[in-house]
């Protein structure tokens, strides 16, 4: 049996006759009409070259069932981004965690720099005012300025740390 097949922009179907044959045809035959309903699942209504319309199944084209899209291969890009940030969120995490631990002994030298600088600026200050007021009373003599600052703090594994500043100054 040959099936009929579709073609593209119009609704026609050919349809393959079988050779004529002598058929008897009674002359009072009114030609039946085109049924109004589907009479099986599956059939659909076709027209005939001489222009009759007759149900019939057809088979269906293969380019009506929608092909899935293409998969994608995921760029280099967003495979070392993947890769990295576990490393670089662990690195964060863990240098965070240093810093916290090291807060208190990087606390306790920042006061150790800042008491050196205080010690340091009181003797000149001093040394500068015994100069200025030798030259002026034209005394001789020796004086001497002795300054010392001292600060305390934790280290990072709990030790205690202390640092001693002392600056002297001389004028004869």
């Amino acid at each position: 049996m040959t099936h009929p097949a579709r073609n593209d922009p119009e609704t026609v179907y050919t349809i393959t006759q079988a050779p004529r044959g002598a058929a008897p045809v009674a002359p009072y035959a009114q030609p039946r009409p085109a049924a109004a309903e589907m009479p099986l699942p599956g059939a659909e209504l076709v027209t005939l070259p001489g222009g009759e319309q007759q149900w019939a199944y057809v088979r269906p084209r293969a380019d009506l069932v929608p092909l899935a899209p293409a998969r994608q291969p995921i760029p280099a890009w967003a495979k070392t981004a993947a890769l990295l940030i576990w490393s670089a969120s662990g690195s964060a995490a863990l240098a965070g965690y240093g810093l916290s631990l090291a807060g208190p002994w990087l606390k306790a030298l920042a006061y150790t720099l800042m008491a050196f600088a205080v010690a340091v600026t009181v003797v000149a200050f001093v040394v500068r005012g015994l100069s200025s007021g030798s030259r002026r009373r034209g005394g001789g003599g020796s004086t001497t300025a002795e300054a010392t600052a001292t600060a305390t703090g934790r280290t990072v594994l709990g030790g205690k740390v202390t640092a001693t500043a002392t600056a002297i100054a001389t004028n004869k």
